[in-house]
């Protein structure tokens, strides 16, 4: 569905921002400066002329993606190295990055011999880095963070900074500290690792802190590094512009599979399309497992499409092992610009400038959501580790987002309520594209702004004071030679939880889908703009093999659905949910025995959607009631799920045999009377067909016979009234044969009555009894049934009830969780 939001074409980009109050009175902060950018989007010239380059302070850079920090970084390490006095240390969040940093600085002539890499560390024949003015480290060596399974720093990186500090100090060599993408290093600054810092008290000039999603850890952070340079801060941030020139197209793909697997066949068919268009592909997935699954899978799937294309796919996942690498080979698993690339280690830091290039980003399904702690992999960190995946896109192209449905929105919270053709554009759409079976809790706006009063107001009235009553107990005791007690303030929560804490907020990261669905037709994104929303993924089933795709259906999309709705549902509403969710949310294919394709419509008229809906009704039946001896007859072939026939006169014993033990009431729906009325009168006209049965001698034998065709005394007893309005009902209102899923409705088109009887009639003999032919030995010869056997209705057997309304009521509330499915008699009702 193309969506161009045109009511947001001007709508400001919120953004965090970096505010002098955030410090003031704490520390000397001068008013905030805004900076912007060039016609081409760039702030580098704007940017140098804000900087003193000889001041002593902690210069905040607060810039959007995409308008050229990096380059701004190098120009500031150029005009340091020109002046000689000075060492420069450029802090990486991740060592993939040293190496673009690298080149960068070689491009601008800087020699190499006076760069050194964290790399080099430990290497034989290293040049000693004494002599290097410009260090590029990775942020957790610069503050003595040994990783996951270490208690100190290795003695090799604890030398180099010791070493490397007392020389700066002998040798009177000023220090400028760049810490980048400062937003992927905030769990560096632990308190016991900042004391690391002070190494440089006596030699810091600068401290450049850059980022283009700035969080509210990161304001503790500039503090603890604004000490460091007299408590002197600059703020300088860039306005937020769009240049639609250089806006990738944003496509969402809406898939609500419970788990996305290297095989699912809706990324598959994505992939596919775009291998047809010829693109360039990179995808960046959650988890390691699932971008492995597709490298790993060569003939199944995503990756037997991509092996199409690329005779290699680059594995981009970590090499780690428990945080440490277990060797000292150059890490292979980084993003490589020659090649098509799968993995989750290129979600920051990279920038993609491939021709014709299609970014496919796969988000966590819905089973990575959890109630107190979210599964999200590489996106567990919130709403700017998606900001940051987007930007990695840096020359106009295609992103392509897989996502699940979100949760309904709180419309009244919108920053834009007010405006009401924002919010009503916002709500039509999002109505679309929202998971109905989610309804509560709403997901609520929140500003950015709001973050820190979120997190105070968590950390005071749930966290403190849950235990204030402990901690003044605490602080009165006597202690001393005890081991310190001391309650953490809120601003080491705010570094150490806080980030924790918001991300499994719903907007702010809890629901990631939501706060996509929102920025994307609210055009918050910087570098793409929504083109096209995919709401319905693509079901495909072959014919013989049916029951296998529901069942798959039921495993990859509904079962959360199943155990929280379904399962509390009657049959009859238990069916309406499960068709209408099929139908509603999904488009479906089946592939004939031919190995052609065709669709499944929703009440279609084709051979193949009437199979399919037979199909279904005995999915149900079968899963409803496993114990049935019929579904282990016709479903199951030396223990395998296969097609079996859920037959007309199935369908027909079965709702027989629940009618007669109905008794209607006055409260009942007219429309379930009606229903009720219909079978009950099929039994009424079944038990008349057994009692005009009449006795024959074949071949010596005795045996019970009815005739091809009622007779006249049959006819006769027949309840005219209540025989039109059974065949008015089933021939318009009864949905499987009001559609012609089942004969009958053809046959009874512009007939008679007394025709209709006889139809009638004829289709009970065939389905009710088991009969063979038989021609009479009277005088005229008739061809008659032998009756073999009464088949039988009101058996033991558990059978699927469409007839009975539930024994519960729902709320009006409750009520609008279903759908109308085509019909009236299994349209909604008002209960």
């Amino acid at each position: 569905m193309e969506l161009q939001n045109l009511p947001f074409q001007d709508f400001p980009i919120e953004f965090k921002e970096i505010n002098r109050e955030d410090f003031f009175p704490n520390f000397d902060v001068g008013e905030k400066t805004i900076i912007t950018p060039d016609e081409n989007g760039y702030i580098n010239e704007a940017l140098q002329r804000e900087i003193d380059i000889a001041e002593k302070n902690t210069v905040v850079i607060n810039a959007s993606v995409g308008q050229g920090k990096t380059y701004s970084i190098i120009e500031i390490v150029k005009t340091y190295f020109e002046l000689e006095d000075y060492i420069v240390f450029i802090a990486s969040p991740y060592v993939s990055l040293i190496t673009q940093y690298y080149n960068a600085l070689v491009s601008k002539d800087i020699p190499e011999q006076s760069i050194f890499r964290y790399e080099e560390l430990g290497e034989e024949g290293t040049s000693d880095y004494l002599q290097k003015s410009i260090h590029i480290v990775t942020t957790n060596c610069l503050l003595g963070n040994p990783g996951e399974d270490a208690l100190i720093n290795s003695e090799v990186k604890r030398d180099y900074l010791s070493r490397l500090s007392k020389h700066c100090v002998d040798n009177q060599k000023k220090t400028i500290f760049i810490y980048d993408e400062i937003h992927d290093t905030i769990h560096n600054f632990k308190e016991k690792y900042v004391f690391n810092l002070w190494k440089w008290k006596d030699t810091i000039c600068k401290n450049f802190v850059v980022s283009a999603t700035f969080n509210e850890a990161s304001k503790v952070v500039i503090e603890y590094m604004a000490e460091l340079t007299g408590n002197k801060i600059q703020i300088i941030e860039s306005q937020r512009k769009r240049f639609e020139d250089k806006q990738s197209d944003l496509y969402l793909y809406y898939n609500q599979a419970r788990t996305y697997k290297y095989d699912d066949e809706n990324i598959t068919v994505l992939i596919q399309d775009l291998i047809d268009k010829d693109k360039e592909i990179d995808i960046l997935t959650y988890s390691k497992k699932l971008a492995e699954d597709i490298i790993d899978n060569k003939d199944t799937g995503i990756g037997s499409v991509l092996y199409k294309k690329y005779t290699e796919i680059n594995n981009c996942t970590s090499e780690l092992v428990q945080n440490q690498r277990t060797s000292r080979i150059v890490p292979q698993n980084r993003y490589n610009p020659d090649k098509c690339n799968v993995g989750t280690n290129f979600k920051t830091g990279i920038n993609i400038e491939k021709d014709n290039h299609a970014f496919v980003i796969i988000m966590p399904s819905q089973s990575c959501k959890m109630p107190f702690q979210n599964m999200y992999g590489i996106f567990s960190g919130g709403i700017n580790t998606v900001t940051q995946a987007l930007a990695r896109q840096r020359k106009k192209g295609e992103i392509y987002i897989i996502l699940p449905r979100p949760s309904e929105f709180d419309y009244t919270t919108l920053p834009f309520y007010s405006d009401i053709p924002k919010r009503d554009f916002f709500m039509e759409n999002y109505d679309r594209i929202k998971n109905s079976q989610q309804v509560e809790p709403k997901v609520k706006y929140y500003p950015l702004s709001e973050q820190n009063v979120l997190q105070e107001s968590f950390y005071n009235n749930e966290m403190k004071g849950a235990i204030v009553d402990e901690i003044t107990q605490v602080g009165l005791a006597e202690r001393e030679g005890l081991t310190r007690l001391v309650y953490p303030e809120y601003k080491l929560f705010k570094l150490d939880d806080g980030e924790g804490f918001l991300s499994n907020l719903q907007f702010f990261g809890g629901d990631l889908s939501a706060y996509i669905t929102y920025s994307a037709i609210a055009n918050q994104f910087v570098n793409c703009r929504l083109k096209r929303i995919s709401l319905k993924a693509i079901l495909f089933f072959e014919e013989g093999k049916v029951q296998q795709g529901l069942a798959r259906y039921l495993e990859m999309y509904l079962t959360d659905i199943f155990n929280d709705l379904y399962m509390h549902l009657n049959d009859y509403y238990f069916y309406r949910q499960f068709r209408s969710d099929l139908f509603e949310s999904y488009q479906l294919k089946i592939k004939d025995l031919s190995g052609k394709w065709g669709n499944i419509k929703p009440n279609g008229s084709s051979r193949l959607c009437k199979l399919f809906e037979q199909q279904l009704l005995g999915f149900v039946q079968r899963y409803l009631y496993a114990n049935n001896s019929y579904n282990s007859i016709n479903y199951y072939t030396e223990g395998r799920l296969v097609d079996g026939e859920y037959t007309r006169s199935q369908y027909l014993i079965e709702c027989i045999a629940i009618a007669e033990g109905i008794e209607i009431v006055a409260e009942d729906l007219e429309l379930q009377k009606k229903r009720i009325l219909a079978y009950q009168f099929l039994g009424v006209f079944r038990d008349s067909m057994i009692a005009s049965q009449q006795e024959c001698r074949p071949r010596g034998g005795v045996a019970n016979y009815l005739r091809n065709k009622p007779d006249a005394i049959f006819i006769s007893r027949v309840n005219v009234q209540r025989f039109n309005e059974t065949v008015d009902y089933l021939v318009e209102e009864d949905y499987f044969f009001s559609l012609g899923i089942y004969e009958l409705k053809r046959r009874m088109r512009d007939k008679s009555e007394l025709e209709k009887i006889d139809i009638l009639y004829s289709i009970l003999l065939k389905d009710l009894f088991t009969t063979k032919d038989y021609r009479l030995t009277s005088e005229n010869r008739e061809y008659v049934k032998i009756v073999l056997n009464v088949k039988e209705v009101g058996s033991n057997l558990e059978i699927i009830n469409l007839i009975s309304l539930p024994d519960y009521n729902f709320s009006e509330e409750s009520e609008d969780l279903f759908f109308e499915i085509g019909l009236n008699d299994i349209g909604r009702m008002q209960v």
